[in-house]
């Protein structure tokens, strides 16, 4: 064999379409494109079965094909002739390629359609360059990336960001500091947390950076786009080379609709690129509970190479234990605030807040605001406010409240106060929830309410 296979990872990332070329026992040739060849390990690689029944049945009759790949970031391109070994419908091989896969197809609206049937399993026999050929593009011209960061590079920015997680006092200041960091030491722009929700097969967008809208509040549903499809395999996605005929930045949303699980007026968009070329969702796990999901995104194709994929799974773990850890912490870790400014009751700008019990969602002078436990805790607020004029509250009152049906073990009140917190700062501030302390915080309103309750 020429060159490891080891050495060809780049190759793929379904940058650049793969093709299959069989034959039948009677000399008939045959192409097809591939769209996913999988690195197994050093003599073996996974093609994935679909739709190609032609291809299938010339395997049949002569098990030997060759398989063309290209370096996206040289434009080289590879030859390899392999031999089919067995075909796999379960297991981590099969598992990789049917998430990858999966995750792609829910941007068009064709997830559990357009899915893989089996991993075929071929050992390769040799690797050889494909000869330039008259007309082909220069060699030399630039790659469509840079090398691959140095791995003393990716530790060193794996450490810096270690380290400024771990001066977080608040788990407001740790997520931030997340996002914030993955820009600052791996030039990741485009980011975004997602934690687990109180309802079952939901996450809550939490913490994003380097989008127009933060997002934060905005549902997302296990199986729904790259985060919900990471939630519900609880392993690492990476997409490259991401068509963008078949991205659509809201199919998430559109689903949801089209499901019933909320309408358009009552929800909070997902933050997102139009046109991502690259995608890596890790989920966030400590000792096999979910915690969250954090996705990173670029429009440039193979962002994300596998040093950079190895290095934010390891940061995955490490992010997951800190995130549980000052949720647990919970009353001990607030920031200080400025002092409350609140209006008096009734003065100034009038704003209409209207409770659906039945949804459990609460309404700004007509405009979504927000839902489920973060919806029942605003309104607790809001109806003590208005019946005593009292502003301060504590954490500890909220958990002893039996009308909000707290969990009894890691209710994450915190994450639901910092989730409420800034969806109230997105809809311009007529009322915000202040840090004041250690468990402690103030309700501050400007202009005069009127709460109406409606089941």
């Amino acid at each position: 064999m020429s060159l490891g296979l080891e050495r060809l990872t780049s190759c793929f990332q379904g940058i650049i379409p793969a093709m299959l070329y069989t034959c039948a026992a009677d000399g008939t040739p045959n192409a097809a494109f591939l769209s996913h060849v999988e690195y197994v390990d050093a003599t073996h690689v996974a093609l994935s079965f679909q739709f190609f029944n032609k291809s299938r049945r010339n395997i049949a009759e002569n098990p030997h094909a060759v398989v063309h790949v290209t370096d996206p970031d040289t434009a080289q391109g590879w030859a390899l002739r392999v031999t089919f070994d067995r075909s796999e419908i379960s297991g981590p091989i099969f598992d990789a390629m049917h998430w990858r896969i999966e995750a792609i197809a829910s941007y068009c609206g064709m997830k559990g359609v357009f899915k893989l049937l089996a991993a075929d399993i071929y050992t390769v026999e040799s690797v050889d360059p494909i000869p330039e050929e008259d007309g082909q593009a220069d060699r030399s011209a630039p790659p469509l990336r840079a090398r691959p960061p140095d791995p003393v590079f990716t530790m060193k920015a794996l450490q810096d960001l270690s380290q400024q997680i771990n001066t977080a006092d608040c788990l407001e200041h740790l997520l931030d500091s997340i996002v914030v960091g993955l820009k600052q030491h791996f030039n990741f722009s485009h980011s975004m947390i997602a934690l687990a929700s109180e309802k079952p097969g939901t996450l809550v967008m939490i913490a994003s950076r380097g989008y127009p809208q933060s997002g934060a509040g905005a549902e997302v549903q296990f199986g729904e786009g790259i985060i919900g499809l990471v939630a519900e395999a609880r392993k690492p996605i990476r997409i490259s080379g991401l068509l963008r005929g078949m991205l659509h930045a809201y199919a998430a949303k559109r689903r949801a609709e089209e499901k019933g699980w909320c309408s358009d007026e009552r929800r909070v968009p997902l933050p997102g690129l139009d046109n991502p070329s690259s995608q890596l969702g890790v989920p966030l796990m400590v000792r096999g509970e979910l915690v969250g999901v954090l996705c990173i995104e670029s429009e440039t194709p193979y962002r994300f190479h596998e040093e950079d994929k190895t290095a934010i799974e390891l940061l995955g773990s490490y992010l997951a234990v800190a995130i549980q850890n000052m949720q647990l912490r919970g009353d001990e870790a607030e920031p200080e605030a400025a002092p409350v400014d609140t209006a008096p009751a009734g003065s100034g700008t009038r704003h209409e807040l209207i409770y659906h019990r039945d949804e459990e969602v609460v309404m700004l002078d007509g405009e979504y605001l927000i839902r489920s436990l973060p919806a029942r805790i605003l309104w607790k607020l809001l109806e003590t406010y208005q019946r005593e004029g009292r502003v301060e509250f504590t954490n500890r009152e909220l958990r002893l409240d039996k009308s909000l049906n707290l969990p009894g073990f890691k209710d994450n009140l915190e994450t639901r106060l910092l989730l409420l917190r800034r969806r109230l700062d997105q809809k311009g501030g007529a009322i915000r929830l202040v840090p004041k302390g250690r468990g402690r915080f103030a309700l501050a309103v400007s202009g005069a309410l009127e709460l109406m309750a409606r089941d």
